[in-house]
């Protein structure tokens, strides 16, 4: 699943599942409640473990209930087969609505701004008219939850890749970009058969970290001031399935009530101590960048509060979204707490 994310550990993650797997055998149960695109949870299902994901944000948690809950295709009887589905996606209408408007490069914007050039107008139009019968589909009883997931995942995936950006939709491409101009379009994806019982849910790991029991908890925060909620706003309003006021030049979602602690400085080390002190497990591990609000003597500092802290760490070339960002290699470490 090729996705342009902020903090994503698709080039780290064999590197954090074998620094796991020295600690936690094969047949553990493991929580990876920050799980952005679940690039991890998947990578842990397959190293034979059981694995509960969670998010703050609605988006990854569709993403997370297609990679590890769905380990071959829904049978979308209605459709005739997954194929069938995909084929629908392919054919429907378009339709001249919220997405044309607000994100289109043809669109009015309700707050009276130039048109936001986030897709073609062709795009924006293919969008609203797949969101439109999705959201038919599943109120109409057509479709079951599941797949209703995997018809959104494909739609918040397909939308990234024509998406004109340079990484994250805190703005728009002043031109449409090449990949901007290819049509959208869905193609199949690939079911995994992993073991172990896998589940999905919704929530800041403030507020669950008490609710899991598992052998040992994976973290992976967000480590700058960069809130996903408003820079993967279009993302989380495909998932969300609304239409909120588009906000500004940039068209954002209201996105305060969703902000993390971890991305603000001054609330970085409370956030870190409320979710520690809540989780009741034998083993944690932390996964957080040298660029991150915190240092190592700070966060050690609050780990050892916990544990027994073991300090791996691991170079890897830092997530660009534009040219303006700051480039070369950044340490990642993982933080393993043996709890006390």
């Amino acid at each position: 699943m090729s996705f342009r994310y902020l903090g994503n550990k698709t080039r780290l993650v064999d590197w954090i599942v074998g620094e796991i797997a020295q600690v936690l055998p094969a047949g553990s149960t493991i929580a990876d409640p920050m799980c952005g695109t679940a690039s991890v949870s998947i990578a842990l299902a397959r190293a034979g473990y059981s694995v509960t994901a969670a998010d703050a944000l609605r988006f990854p948690v569709i993403h997370a209930r297609a990679r590890l809950l769905m380990k071959q295709a829904p049978r979308f009887e209605a459709f005739g087969g997954y194929d069938m589905a995909l084929k629908w996606m392919n054919a429907v209408e378009p339709i001249e609505g919220y997405f044309y408007q607000e994100f289109g490069s043809a669109g009015r914007p309700a707050n009276g701004r130039m048109p936001r050039l986030y897709f073609s107008d062709a795009n924006a139009a293919r969008i609203d008219g797949v969101r439109a019968g999705i959201q038919h589909l599943a109120s109409s009883g057509v479709i079951n939850e599941l797949e209703h997931s995997l018809l959104l995942h494909h739609l918040i995936l397909s939308t990234n890749k024509v998406a004109n950006i340079s990484g994250t939709y805190g703005y728009f491409l002043r031109k449409l970009a090449r990949n901007a101009l290819q049509p959208l379009s869905f193609n199949p994806v690939q079911f995994e058969q992993t073991p172990g019982n896998h589940r999905v849910f919704q929530g800041a790991i403030e507020e669950h970290a008490s609710k899991l029991s598992v052998d040992a908890v994976y973290l992976d925060p967000p480590y700058t001031k960069r809130q996903y909620a408003g820079n993967y706003h279009i993302l989380e309003t495909l998932a969300q399935e609304d239409e909120p006021v588009a906000v500004g030049d940039g068209g954002l979602r209201p996105w305060k009530d969703q902000a993390s602690n971890f991305c603000y400085k001054r609330n970085a080390a409370m956030a870190f101590r409320t979710t520690l002190e809540n989780l009741n497990t034998p083993h944690i591990f932390v996964s957080y960048s040298q660029d991150g609000q915190l240092n190592e003597d700070q966060l050690l500092s609050i780990f050892n509060e916990y544990g027994k802290v073991k300090v791996h760490q691991q170079p890897y070339v830092r997530f660009r979204s534009n040219s303006q960002t700051k480039a070369g290699a950044v340490l990642e470490r993982i933080y393993h707490i043996e709890t006390f």
